[in-house]
């Protein structure tokens, strides 16, 4: 199957927290960063979600904050840190690629946003996805 979003990422599980009505899926990439998702119970029993078994964690670059600034508290699980690696400008919105230790995320934010923080290859970012924004697949 062929999908848009542009963050695929490869993981292994290796927490299940079942709720009353969603689950809380912790998984880590091949550098060992843990990423958090938000699944609904019958997704979690549905896609038999257990500690030790690999998925792909989706989710669209657009649902992607990129930060400079590690001093601000927020609310947001995933707060990855990585360096960019490279930015394509676009007429409107910029693609920012982050490195994380091997695995790529990719954030997509205005031109405007790049210039006010001053972003360049190199620069030590935070990616911040909310867990609810991250689809769960398994092969």
């Amino acid at each position: 199957m062929s999908i848009s979003a542009r963050n695929q990422l490869n993981v292994e599980i290796t927490e299940v927290r079942t709720g009353a009505v969603n689950s809380l899926i912790s998984a880590k990439l091949a550098g060992g960063e843990v990423l958090k998702a938000t699944v609904t119970v019958d997704s979690e029993k549905g896609l038999d979600l257990k500690v030790g078994k690999k998925a792909i964690f989706l989710f669209k670059a657009s649902s992607v904050i990129v930060s400079k600034d590690d001093s601000i508290k927020l609310s947001a699980t995933n707060q990855i840190k990585g360096t960019i690696s490279e930015i394509k400008d676009g007429a409107v919105n910029a693609e920012v690629i982050i490195d994380v230790n091997g695995s790529k995320i990719s954030a997509i934010i205005t031109r405007e946003s790049v210039s006010s923080l001053a972003l360049k290859a190199g620069d030590k970012v935070t990616a911040i996805i909310k867990a609810t924004q991250i689809i769960v697949g398994v092969k």
